[in-house]
């Protein structure tokens, strides 16, 4: 079995268990809420990062995580903690990235998701009345991207859907448009079988619409 798959508790090497266990609990929910406030009262201000990410994903896990490694801890073949060194995932036998080009596979997409960013912002802020078809359509294709490629990259042991889900929020709520995606529980389908174009094929144009759907909805429009 893969490490990172759900279907076993055991250690996938010594000292190190299998991430599989999801907690509900009061206090899991009210940190993911507390990180989505904080991302909405000062992060989205702040260019992305990977420390960004790396915070989120403390804040949410801390308490759950079954090693402290996998807390804010990328995947990768050598210079990472002992845990996350050659742990491999597998979601729906969907592959993540391979352990072992994951942090160059990061540090592409840091440096892409900041030109994205400074494209937008020069376009911004809108002057007089709501942003233009093409501005919004803008907004909508870099938040697809930024969740396609991070759910694509896979980059925690565990969280990486929630992880994406804030990244798509970030770039939301940065442009006026948001929080509109839920980070959990996981939304259904058809976000499910985009989030799964993403892995399989590297092609987020599925999840433009369904952020189109999620925006048109949260502006009682759909």
């Amino acid at each position: 079995m893969r490490p990172g798959s759900r279907s076993s508790a055991r250690e996938w090497k010594p000292g190190c268990p299998e991430w599989i266990v999801e907690n509900g609990s009061p206090a899991a929910e009210a940190a993911r809420r507390s990180v989505l406030e904080s991302l909405i009262a000062d992060d989205a201000n702040h260019l992305p990062s990977l420390e960004m990410a790396k915070a989120w994903h403390r804040r949410m896990f801390e308490g759950i995580a079954p090693h402290p490694d996998y807390l804010g801890g990328f995947r990768d073949a050598g210079e990472v903690l002992y845990c996350l060194q050659d742990y491999n995932v597998e979601v729906g036998g969907l592959p993540g990235v391979s352990s072992d080009h994951v942090l160059a596979e990061l540090d592409r997409f840091i440096s892409e998701f900041v030109a994205k960013i400074h494209g937008l912002d020069a376009t911004w802020p809108v002057s007089d009345g709501p942003p233009t078809q093409e501005q919004t359509e803008w907004v909508v294709q870099v938040a697809a991207w930024a969740h396609g490629e991070w759910v694509r990259i896979h980059p925690f042991a565990n969280g990486n859907g929630r992880t994406s889900r804030l990244r798509t929020n970030y770039v939301l709520v940065r442009y006026g448009f948001g929080p509109a995606l839920q980070i959990r529980p996981r939304p259904g389908e058809p976000y499910g079988l985009a989030a799964r174009g993403s892995m399989a094929t590297g092609d987020h144009r599925a999840m433009e619409v369904v952020i189109w759907l999620v925006l048109a909805r949260s502006y009682g429009i759909a």
